[in-house]
């Protein structure tokens, strides 16, 4: 493990061509080239993107980082914190989201950038400027003094920071104010924001929901058999065909079915959690979905306790927008979430918790 301070200031970047003319002529050296690839996280309540806490997994050029920095100092938009990195093995990498996870940290954003790093070094400072492309957002620089002695002035620091930036003051750059991290959330937020006043959120969860329907058909199944004698084919359960018959002994059966159902990814109920955070906010919560009425009743009422406020059933319809419009739903009026996991899924609802409201970037 490695710790240090580190100070850091960013700007918009749209003409490399004279900012590296910049750099060659102080006699910066380039000293790595590469793609990184950095995915953060944050606890289920948001502390860490509110007060700018990283929590983060670099990989690069086939290495591994877990790297943590805690709350940020403001220094009126540049930026000082303590750096702890951890060198892993990057085949490790899933293993680490899924340790973080149980741990009650989950996935945000990730941030894909290629990275041209330039530095100077003296006794004490490590001065380095990152040049920058991230992917679907552009151009941007950063500015980096990093200190190993982690008994530092943090006014001195301030100083050489606003020293070292200013020696590239005629370029007129414009300064970012945020992290990559939240760059890259707003960009998603704005892909997703609905283009009518926003009413809710419409989630579709068909993909992680089919195992555990398929397990439920199994069941449904055989205690149709076992009170009627029938062979339950898939079209017909799907179709729910037999659902006027479940008498109380058989409601009774499929309530003990679900209490006893174990869902086996932890995501799931995080994803409730985050639902629960947006109903607070005074949004809407649509669940449209193809799977069996009974089985998605039931789960739903087992597991969410009132957070979604409508479900909508599809009944195999290849058109969501119709089948929502049948019901009264403008599918313009929310955000529509349907990824093919439940990590997907999960960023996006924290980006929208973290996002709801602001103005466009």
């Amino acid at each position: 493990m490695s710790s240090r301070i580190e100070t850091e200031k960013k700007y918009y970047c749209v003409n490399n061509r004279e900012l590296l003319e910049k750099i060659k002529m102080l006699n910066y050296k380039l000293i790595s080239v590469g793609n990184e690839v950095d995915e953060y996280f944050t606890d289920i309540n948001s502390e860490y993107i509110k007060k700018r806490t990283c929590l983060r997994i670099r990989k690069s050029n086939n290495n591994m980082e877990i790297t943590f920095k805690g709350k940020s100092k403001d220094f009126s938009s540049s930026f000082t914190k303590l750096e702890s990195n951890f060198k892993m093995n990057p085949q490790n990498y899933d293993n680490f989201v899924n340790l973080f996870s149980m741990l009650g940290y989950y996935s945000y954003t990730i941030v894909n950038k290629n990275r041209y790093t330039y530095q100077l070094k003296d006794n004490e400072y490590t001065y380095s400027i990152m040049v920058d492309n991230i992917e679907d957002l552009g151009g941007f620089v950063e500015f980096e003094i990093v200190c190993e002695n982690k008994i530092v002035d943090e006014d001195v620091l301030r100083s050489k920071l606003n020293q070292f930036v200013s020696l590239f003051s005629s370029l007129n750059l414009e300064e970012a104010k945020l992290p990559y991290r939240d760059f890259v959330a707003i960009k998603k937020y704005n892909d997703i924001l609905p283009s009518k006043s926003i009413k809710g959120i419409h989630i579709n969860l068909d993909e992680f929901l089919k195992s555990y329907e398929k397990d439920f058909y199994c069941y449904y199944k055989l205690v149709m058999k076992k009170e009627f004698n029938t062979s339950l084919k898939w079209k017909e359960f799907k179709d729910d065909i037999y659902n006027s018959m479940i008498n109380p002994d058989i409601e009774y059966k499929f309530n003990t079915y679900f209490d006893n159902l174990s869902i086996q990814d932890g995501m799931f109920m995080v994803l409730f959690e985050l639902l629960k955070q947006i109903k607070e906010m005074g949004l809407e919560i649509i669940l449209s979905t193809n799977t069996n009425e009974t089985f998605i009743n039931s789960l739903v009422s087992k597991i969410s306790k009132n957070i979604i406020d409508k479900i909508i059933y599809l009944n195999n319809n290849k058109s969501i927008y119709n089948e929502l419009l049948k019901s009264g739903i403008d599918i313009k009026e929310y955000f529509n979430i349907s990824k093919h996991n439940l990590k997907e899924t999960n960023s996006l609802l924290l980006i929208i918790i973290n996002n709801f409201g602001i103005t466009k970037l």
